[in-house]
């Protein structure tokens, strides 16, 4: 979606009702250009906080090239910015949200008007799916997002391993049982790949209500836009001939990390150890690459899933709640 559909200069402030037409939260405001800077720095104030701290988001928006123009805000009777949104759209028909951070139950109500107005917008554009990622201990901002029409997703658990193991530590090789055959993708595959991505999500145990709410060619080519892409990190696991499991690992762009993007498998392939084995074979070919972690997200109530990365030695790094608001009917 092209940043040049939304125009900020021609946008007015406008009264907002809120998602359920009650309180007004009062004029909202698609922020322009000129108080993009003013508009950050109301986004990540927090009580106590660093006056730095949205300087160096500004920064960082430049250099990782995040656009600005999709900002939207509360403002008072004096035009000063208040409660602030930040959409920012990715590959794949979704788009993450940010927001400033509220201090009592009357901003919550405030913030969540704000975050609906969002959504009223980018429901205009290309976009199926808003989500934010939340700390557990933000009740505010989860009450906030509630209030503008988020549902509550999942509490996802981010785990971390080294990528290669310390000295004199062996890590255990796959073993795959007859008819078991893996490949490296090719653009060929992709009608091959998203037959297995629709198969893996027959009564998935990750973010199951997640379903249906976006078609798996978007799916994909949000994997695929994340971090860097490269074909030989992606493995297609067929049984019998039938692809039954894929396994899609990404580097960061900044080459720190190696993303575990997605590991799935079809119903008819589970509880036959082929997750296990699939992940012991996307773990030894980074082996020998330079980044030093890898990383990943996992639904906290898929235990089986837990339970495997934490046997292959993946550690609990941070917890991030998951919401989200579809923005077009289920498919």
């Amino acid at each position: 979606m092209s940043s040049s559909q939304i125009n900020p200069q021609q946008l007015r402030p406008v009264a907002h009702d809120g998602p359920n037409g009650g309180d007004s939260p009062g004029p909202i405001l698609h922020v322009p250009p000129h108080r993009h800077d003013e508009a950050i720095a109301r986004l990540v104030w927090q009580p106590g906080g660093d006056r730095d701290h949205a300087r160096r988001f500004m920064d960082y928006a430049r250099t990782h090239r995040i656009a600005l123009d999709r900002m939207w805000a509360k403002i008072d009777p004096l035009d000063r910015i208040q409660e602030v949104v930040l959409a920012v759209p990715s590959p794949g028909r979704t788009a993450i949200l940010f927001s400033s951070h509220p201090q009592n139950k009357d901003q919550v109500r405030s913030l969540g008007g704000v975050i609906d107005a969002a959504c009223q917008n980018l429901r205009r554009e290309d976009i199926d799916l808003a989500q934010v990622l939340l700390d557990p201990t933000e009740t505010l901002e989860q009450a906030a997002f509630s209030y503008g029409g988020f549902l509550a997703l999942a509490t996802l658990s981010y785990l971390e391993r080294p990528v290669r193991l310390p000295r004199g530590v062996v890590a255990s090789p796959p073993r795959w049982p007859l008819g078991a055959k893996v490949m490296a993708y090719q653009p060929s595959m992709d009608a091959q790949l998203l037959d297995i991505l629709d198969a893996s999500y027959e009564d998935t145990l990750d973010c199951p209500d997640l379903r249906g709410h976006r078609k798996t060619v978007d799916i994909l080519n949000g994997h695929r836009h994340s971090g860097v892409f490269d074909p030989t990190l992606w493995t297609l696991l067929t049984l019998d001939g039938q692809g039954v499991g894929a396994l899609l690992l990404n580097p960061s762009v900044d080459g720190g990390i190696i993303e575990l993007v997605y590991l799935g498998l079809a119903k008819s392939a589970r509880g036959k150890g082929l997750g296990r084995q699939l992940l012991r074979y996307g773990l030894r070919l980074i082996e020998s690459r330079r980044e030093k972690n890898i990383t990943l997200a996992v639904d906290e109530t898929n235990l089986p899933a837990v339970s495997l990365y934490q046997a292959e030695g993946f550690r609990s790094a941070l917890r991030r709640v998951a919401m989200i608001r579809p923005l077009e009917p289920a498919i």
